[in-house]
């Protein structure tokens, strides 16, 4: 059972991937974002209430860049819509190659978000972090990642499985017809 949750937890944040990518336009890889927290997560933001975190801005780039704006994304209803929840002005931050910044943020996590509980623990969201910055030639471009967040305080909901059985209506569909035209065939070039 604990497997089947795991498996759950990793395919919701393939598909969560899926649409943050898609919402978003990619840019070439001039900046790595790190979470900064105890050890490797997970990172706190209570439900309803403000939050202190902290990132860590690298360029990875040999070009100069300049941090304009940092913004925060989260779908609250679990229904594959982003929104706003944060965004604040960097004052164009100079950062040369391999040089990196501390952005220290406060965020409110809305009282009404929804979130997942697939660890049997604190429930989880997650947030996609969104730099955007200018390179040296003026060119305005955004960076972004992925973070998953505990939230106490959050409303549980339950995944919906009715996707799993119309993917599973689906696939058996396809292995009727494969056993039926295979039958038939057979049939066929025995007369």
């Amino acid at each position: 059972m604990v497997r089947h949750r795991y498996l759950l937890l990793a395919l919701v944040l393939i598909v969560l991937a899926l649409n943050f990518s898609s919402g978003f336009a990619e840019a070439s890889k001039h900046l790595q974002l790190v979470m900064i927290g105890n050890g490797r997560g997970p990172y706190y933001a209570p439900a309803g209430q403000r939050s202190e975190l902290k990132m860590e801005i690298l360029n990875i780039a040999r070009d100069e860049v300049y941090l304009a704006r940092g913004e925060v994304y989260l779908d609250p209803s679990l229904g594959g819509k982003l929104q706003p929840i944060h965004s604040e002005d960097m004052g164009n931050f100079h950062l040369s190659y391999l040089r990196s910044a501390i952005w220290t943020f406060d965020l409110t996590m809305p009282a009404n978000v929804q979130a997942q509980n697939a660890t049997n623990g604190v429930p989880q969201v997650v947030v996609l972090i969104q730099i955007v910055y200018s390179t040296a030639n003026g060119l305005q471009q955004t960076e972004q990642a992925q973070f998953t967040l505990s939230v106490p305080g959050a409303t549980v909901r339950q995944p919906d499985y009715s996707i799993w059985f119309v993917g599973l209506g689906v696939i058996a569909v396809l292995v009727l017809f494969i056993v039926a035209y295979r039958h038939v065939s057979k049939r066929n070039s025995a007369h």
